[in-house]
């Protein structure tokens, strides 16, 4: 591989041929958007080559396996590490500042101080989404991995460190970190696994980010459970175990490459772009060059106020958060949430539960490995429709056999309960959990990319703060109907996607075209 890194620009020239790459680019925003209007579903990115295939390379691999031990599982770990040891942190945060500030709080000062320490996970996470796009493309895709894996590691020490420091200010700021790592990661992550991808395999990188995630929840739950490490004696072995997973990332960083199609586009680096992406491909750069042949490389410098001035970017920005927005309010969580006391009434014990609930997401996370292996068989809008259709029928069941569990009308309807709470989480990983996650990337080109990846992750965190700030309340006031909210949004999100939302899986006839 060292002899493309050496090679001069007649030495690519010569490999290229006659036809010159340069010649070739987009490099007029009216052009980009001449295309767009020719056809407003087209991607204007390596999708008129589809039919030319790329291996999977090592070097990829390393990079899924690096950026999930590193970035992915750690944010979904955190996300949920909290649930079980709840009562355990509550007693200690109490202890804690009894003795060091000698002040007794009331049950309800106790509730509150735990909701601030949950909720400033997703306040980093928002600061996070906001700073991804702009560190994206001033340090560059591995530049901001390396920050993510420097924060996850700091924030795993201090959460080690605030028990025996006796600290609950430590465990607030590991919290932030924690979340500003997440946002981050799900603004940058999904991004460059996507741009590294073969396109004909985009369905399967851009599923790897939410498949690592999913881990990390799941991982967070058994672990959690008071037999494990979720107990007095253990919890802040819990809260710091996913610094282990980043230690082991670290030595895969020496493989892993910057975003070839970053240095063509952002950096304007086309020599680098191809020997970074000869190296990847394992290929020659003859071979692979028209992987960056048709990128639109623009002499302007990309922002928030250009993005939603042009009509494709605007466009794709409005549907990237609008259908994360969707899946924060599809009720995902609230399921989650409610999973254990569904368990309860169905006559399991507490401990049953818990274990039912981790079952729950175990689902999740299996069937989100399964829909990487069709989700390039089929198409994104397809898989989103069929998938929050059947949520919508899932909840609108639950809701309903709820009701009828609460008037007692009929014998075993806490067993359909059970029924449904899976039937809803096996259907949602099938294209609402993971689609719109990477979406916002098949949408738009590299040049937008980073600042609509970083709106998506606004959007997510955004949502999942309305609904674990709201939930509660809608439940106490609609009690068994407390799911209609969620049913409501779901409903929206399939007109919208239905009307609105484009296919980015490439089409047979363009796959066609480019073989003639």
């Amino acid at each position: 591989m060292a002899t493309h890194n050496n090679m001069n620009n007649d030495d690519l020239r010569s490999l290229l041929g006659t036809s010159n790459m340069k010649n070739k680019m987009v490099t007029d925003t009216d052009d980009y958007n001449q295309k767009k209007e020719v056809d407003p579903n087209c991607l204007l990115d390596d999708r008129e080559h589809i039919n030319k295939t790329t291996k999977i390379s090592w070097i990829l691999v390393v990079t899924t396996i690096s950026t999930s031990l590193g970035c992915s599982i750690p944010a979904g770990y955190n996300t949920g590490v909290v649930n079980s040891p709840a009562e355990i942190l509550k007693q200690w945060c109490n202890e804690t500042i009894m003795d060091r500030y000698a002040v007794q709080f009331s049950s309800a000062q106790l509730d509150g101080l735990w909701s601030i320490l949950v909720s400033v996970f997703l306040i980093g996470g928002i600061i996070g989404g906001v700073a991804g796009g702009k560190l994206a493309n001033a340090l560059g895709r591995k530049g901001t991995l390396q920050i993510i894996y420097l924060i996850n590691l700091v924030s795993s020490i201090i959460f080690f460190s605030s028990k025996s420091l006796v600290r609950v200010e430590l465990f607030f700021i590991a919290r932030l970190l924690s979340g500003l790592s997440a946002g981050l990661t799900m603004a940058m992550v999904p991004m460059y696994l996507l741009e590294l991808s073969p396109s004909d395999k985009s369905g399967v990188f851009g599923v790897m980010f939410t498949v690592g995630l999913n881990f990390g929840v799941v991982l967070s739950q058994f672990l959690g459970l008071g037999n494990i490490l979720g107990n007095e004696s253990s919890w802040h072995y819990l809260f710091s175990l996913y610094g282990c997973l980043v230690l082991l990332a670290l030595p895969t960083l020496k493989f892993v490459p910057e975003s070839p199609k970053y240095l063509y586009t952002v950096r304007n680096e086309h020599n680098k772009a191809l020997s970074e992406l000869s190296n990847l491909r394992g290929m020659p750069i003859s071979d692979i060059s028209w992987e960056l042949e048709n990128l639109i490389v623009s002499p302007e410098r990309w922002t928030l106020r250009r993005v939603i001035n042009e009509p494709t970017s605007r466009k794709a920005i409005i549907i990237t958060c609008i259908i994360m927005l969707g899946q924060q309010l599809s009720g995902i969580n609230a399921v989650f949430y409610y999973s254990t006391s569904i368990f309860r009434n169905a006559g399991m014990s507490t401990a049953d539960a818990q274990y039912g609930n981790l079952g729950a997401g175990v689902i999740n996370f299996i069937v989100t490995i399964l829909s990487a292996t069709f989700i390039d068989n089929f198409g994104r809008k397809t898989l989103l429709l069929f998938s929050s259709a059947v949520c919508v029928f899932m909840l609108t069941a639950l809701m309903i056999s709820m009701l009828l569990s609460s008037i007692g009308s009929i014998p075993g309807i806490s067993y359909f309960l059970i029924v449904f709470v899976i039937g809803y989480v096996l259907f949602y990983g099938f294209g609402l959990g993971p689609i719109p996650f990477f979406i916002g990337s098949e949408l738009t080109d590299v040049g937008p990319r980073p600042i609509i990846m970083s709106a998506m992750s606004v959007a997510n965190w955004s949502g999942n703060f309305l609904v674990g700030l709201t939930f509660p309340f809608v439940n106490l006031i609609l009690k068994q109907y407390s799911f209609l909210p969620f049913i409501m949004f779901t409903i929206c999100l399939i007109i919208f996607t239905w009307k609105v939302v484009p296919e980015t899986k490439p089409s047979l006839d363009q796959q066609n075209i480019d073989n003639e």
